[in-house]
């Protein structure tokens, strides 16, 4: 019995067996689901530009400005490249601030872009000085340097030492090399100007000697031209600037309006430390003084006053002189800020030169009220009395201190120390107020 049972027992294991592999080999196994695919985020944010502008800029031109943004109509940008674009015009140290935007075009098919740009406020002419190259060579390589390049540049030192070095190579390039520096200045200019000049220290003047000098004599020039020019540190433009102002009225007192320096040689001095500079002089011919005529006035009230004579050599400090009287008459009849100014009209196959003193008046100005200081109460009045410019009448600028004055001569007070006249000008209601200081 118990044999039997273990046989029945193996035998049944075995038939599960079997069955089971038999399902085993029939079952087909389930196809795995595929994943769903990522979803796409980058979203399109480079276009074509369609348009380029730019905004706020006075004295580079767009074109300028656009070469060194690096953009251009045609290509690929976003706000990358526009930043980009935006921290290279920011170097360039030319610009107060830098901005930009874009926005999509109306064929919805790229940007349209603009550049908006604030220049410098204060922006100078720019000079070069003392080089051994001519300015067309400087200004050619600046040129190509920098395509912000232009008349006027800002004076930044930033900006001052990129333009120093830049020349420094120039001269380099020449076989000079020398360092150059930069600066804002007015020395030869009545404006401020950027000069571009050697490094090393300007030589200064010893001494001035005028050769051919016509009809003036060299002494004469020679000393006028030693309290203004010995000493000074060389500068041609400066110079030539004294040379104007100094020497040629010295000529143009003699008629000879076209006087001329044409050559201006320097070399060290022998016995100082300094250099000699030599001046050429073309004085040119004599020339007659023509018609004359006064304008902006009535022109019967002041031609005697001028006191120049037609057909004479023409005398440009008489010229002066005269043009100072009618100013003198013209603030002596309320006119107090009365101006003039004097125009040639040169006449070279004649030899002759027309003379226009151009006046302008400006408002007639009134005596406003008097005032007396340090005057008792019973000498005051005597002081009032004897004041003849009453309120309303035409200003004299002249009166106040021939009044004075006159006090003076007739002794009117004992022990009178010392006077002086105050004026005070209103200039709403054209008036002109005066005061009288009298100290015993």
């Amino acid at each position: 019995m118990h044999s039997f049972h273990q046989i029945l027992k193996c035998g049944l294991v075995l038939f599960l067996l079997a069955v089971n592999f038999a399902v085993a080999q029939t079952r087909r196994p389930r196809p795995r689901k595929p994943a769903a695919p990522a979803a796409t985020t980058t979203e399109q944010t480079s276009w074509p530009l369609e348009t380029l502008n730019v905004e706020g800029n006075q004295n580079y031109t767009a074109a300028q400005i656009l070469a060194v943004a690096g953009l251009r109509i045609g290509q690929t940008a976003g706000k990358p490249e526009f930043e980009a674009a935006r921290e290279r015009l920011d170097a360039t140290g030319v610009f107060d601030r830098v901005g930009y935007r874009f926005a999509p075009a109306k064929d919805g098919k790229g940007f349209d872009g603009t550049l908006e740009v604030a220049e410098m406020g204060q922006m100078f002419a720019v000079r070069f000085e003392d080089l051994p190259v001519t300015d067309a060579q400087v200004r050619d390589w600046l040129k190509q340097k920098d395509p912000l390049f232009a008349p006027k540049i800002p004076a930044t030192k930033r900006e001052l030492d990129r333009y120093a070095q830049w020349i420094t190579e120039l001269l380099a390039k020449n076989d000079h090399p020398e360092p150059v520096l930069g600066k804002l200045t007015n020395e030869g200019s009545p404006d401020l100007m950027i000069v571009f000049r050697p490094a090393k220290q300007k030589p200064s003047v010893a001494r001035v000697i005028f050769k051919d000098t016509g009809d003036v004599p060299s002494g004469v020039l020679q000393t006028a031209m030693f309290g203004v020019a010995v000493g000074m540190v060389y500068g041609e433009p400066q110079f030539r600037l004294l040379l104007d102002t100094t020497a040629r009225p010295l000529y143009e007192a003699k008629g000879m309006i076209r006087v001329a320096f044409p050559k201006i040689e320097i070399e060290p001095a022998k016995d100082v430390t300094g250099i000699v500079v030599t001046v050429t002089v073309e004085p040119g011919p004599v020339y007659k003084l023509g018609k004359v005529a006064i304008q902006g006035v009535d022109p019967d009230s002041l031609p005697k006053l001028a006191k120049l004579t037609s057909g004479q050599p023409v005398n440009f400090d008489e010229v002066k002189a005269g043009q100072e009287r009618i100013a003198d008459s013209m603030h002596r009849t309320g006119y107090i800020q009365a101006t003039s100014q004097v125009k040639r009209d040169v006449h070279d196959a004649e030899k002759t030169v027309d003379v226009t003193i151009q006046v302008t008046p400006g408002p007639q100005f009134a005596m406003g009220k008097l005032d007396i200081v340090n005057l008792d109460i019973e000498t005051e009045p005597v002081i009032r009395k004897l004041w003849g410019l009453q309120p309303g009448k035409p200003f004299n600028t002249d009166y106040p201190q021939h009044f004075l004055d006159r006090v003076k001569e007739q002794g009117i007070f004992d022990n009178l120390k010392a006077t002086r006249a105050e004026t005070k000008v209103n200039q709403k209601e054209n008036t002109v107020d005066v005061t009288l200081y009298f100290n015993k």
